[in-house]
Formats: C-alpha cells, structure tokens, sequence
C-alpha cells in the first residue's frame, strides 16, 4: 500500500529542538521571552524589524549594548538543544522535506549554517522572508516550492502548536502534534504514516 504522505513539513522551535536556548540567560532575557508573541517580538518574525533593531530595542533592558544583544544571541545559537529522536529522523530525509519556521533573521543568517539545515531541508520557508506568521500560509509555500506535486492532505506538518496545525488544516493540510521527543519515537515507530490519526490531530 502507498503511502498517503508525500512530504514532511517540520517546525523548528519546541519540535526539532527546545526553543529557549536564545533566552535561558537570566531573568532579564526570561522577561523579553515571555512577551515575545506580543508587539515587537512578533513583528521580529514578520519581518517587520530585523535582528539589529531588535537588538537595540531590548538592549537597555537587559544592560548590553546593541552589539552585545546581537553578540549574545550569536552565542545562545550555538547552544541549541535537540529533540533527540525528532532531530534524528528530520536528518536521516524519509521523504522530500521542508522546514516551516515562524522565525526571524537571525535564524537564516546564524543558525540555518552553522548548523548546516540547508542539507537536510530541500526547502526551508521562514515568516520573517515572506513577511507573515500565518503558519498555513507558510507550509502552502513550501509544499509548492517542494515541486512534487502534492496535495496539502499529502503534506504533514509536525508542529508542537495546535494553531498552527489548525492553520495549516483549514488549508486541507495534515497534521502532528509534537507533545514531546518520547512521544514522537514511540508515534514514529510505526512508520511515518501513523503520525496521521484521531490521536495526534486533537486541534
């Protein structure tokens, strides 16, 4: 029997790895983490601000200068902290393969290289390069430019947020909620294809 999926669209943050690795600095840096959906950290991933002027709006908060902001966050991106399980199977490419990331600049211009995603990711579409956060909106991105001619049913997004996979569901997209890198092993186990069920699409 064929599969019923054709791709994998991938989250970054709190999927493939534990997106705190940026802020876990102290309570200055928690502080900015925790408003980071509101205001200016979600007009960061829109691209809407780039990374500098990010920097030099947060920089009097957490006493460092605009370059020690940027310095810093250089830093944290060489900290990541991998879903093991989840990372493991992202790299080992089972099927054409897109990262779908709400993310801003500095994920492109630090962590894409230094980490070298570009190689197992045939295409990575970002918010803050296409200018929106709407998650659905990004994944019909990457499964056009995937260019395998699948249907958005074809294509699953593993994500750890349920308004996301619902985004991408108003679309017709198929969807798994990553709860944890446990969970995701023992789902996968069984084979790609039984990430798709009643137990893993509460949204």
């Amino acid at each position: 029997m064929n599969s019923p999926l054709r791709c994998l669209l991938w989250d970054f943050g709190d999927t493939l790895c534990d997106e705190r690795f940026i802020w876990a600095s102290g309570p200055a840096w928690l502080e900015i983490y925790e408003t980071f959906d509101d205001g200016l950290g979600t007009d960061w991933c829109s691209g809407a601000v780039d990374t500098r002027a990010f920097a030099a709006s947060i920089a009097g908060h957490v006493g460092l200068t605009t370059e020690g902001v940027i310095a810093h966050m250089t830093r944290r991106c060489q900290l990541v902290r991998w879903s093991a399980h989840a990372y493991a199977f992202f790299r080992a490419r089972h099927l054409p393969q897109a990262i779908v990331t709400v993310n801003p600049d500095i994920f492109s211009d630090v962590i894409v290289p230094m980490y070298g995603l570009d190689h197992a990711a045939d295409v990575i579409v970002t918010s803050w390069e296409e200018r929106t956060n709407d998650k659905g909106a990004l994944c019909a991105i990457a499964l056009d430019r995937l260019g395998i001619d699948a249907t958005p049913s074809e294509a699953l997004l593993i994500d750890n947020r349920t308004d996301c996979l619902a985004s991408w569901a108003e679309l017709g997209g198929a969807g798994y909620l990553f709860t944890d890198d446990a969970a995701f092993a023992s789902d996968v186990s069984s084979g790609i294809d039984s990430l798709v069920s009643p137990h893993s699409s509460p949204w």
